[in-house]
């Protein structure tokens, strides 16, 4: 053994040669062997990640676009359903009148149609009346050309014919 720490032999020179050569061998083959396939599924996966986040973003994209297309179309609808209410309401008050309209018309007919009845029937009662009048009339001319009149007998005939007539009232 000798005193220096590293001898600079050939044997060692040699010994350090292969073991680079060694080293580099290794290095060459794992980089072949290992190094590029995981390098490449690295770049692979890279490429599907991106892939996703692009996709995924286009489909937020969209997904916003139609958030809001239907945001417009519920606002759409809920001012067509604002004007229809609000048709409707004016159709309501419009029908109402119509029917209010309507039952005053038909009131006025029937209180126009009551008067004239009350009328007729006022015509009959005085037809009636003139009638009876005219029948005690001719129950009076009857009876007093029946019989000579004088006092007394004017008052008895007088007296038969209220009595004759009965309870009838007389109408103005």
């Amino acid at each position: 053994m000798s005193s220096k720490i590293i001898e600079f032999s050939m044997t060692t020179v040699w010994e350090w040669f292969w073991q680079v050569l060694a080293l580099f061998l290794i290095i060459v083959i794992l980089k072949k062997l290992l190094f590029q396939p995981v390098s490449d599924f690295v770049e692979k996966r890279r490429q599907l990640i991106a892939e996703e986040v692009n996709t995924a973003s286009s489909q937020k994209k969209q997904a916003d676009a139609l958030k809001i297309e239907y945001e417009r179309k519920i606002k759409d609808i809920n001012r067509e359903a604002d004007t229809i209410l609000k048709d409707a309401r004016a159709k309501a008050l419009t029908r109402e009148a119509e029917i209010i309209e309507a039952a005053k018309t038909e009131a006025q007919n029937i209180k126009q149609k009551a008067t004239e009845d009350i009328k007729l029937e006022q015509e009959k009662v005085k037809d009636e009346i003139k009638t009876q009048m005219i029948e005690v009339a001719n129950l009076m001319a009857s009876k007093f050309v029946q019989s000579s009149i004088d006092d007394s007998k004017q008052t008895q005939l007088i007296s038969e014919i209220i009595d004759e007539m009965g309870d009838v009232q007389w109408l103005s």
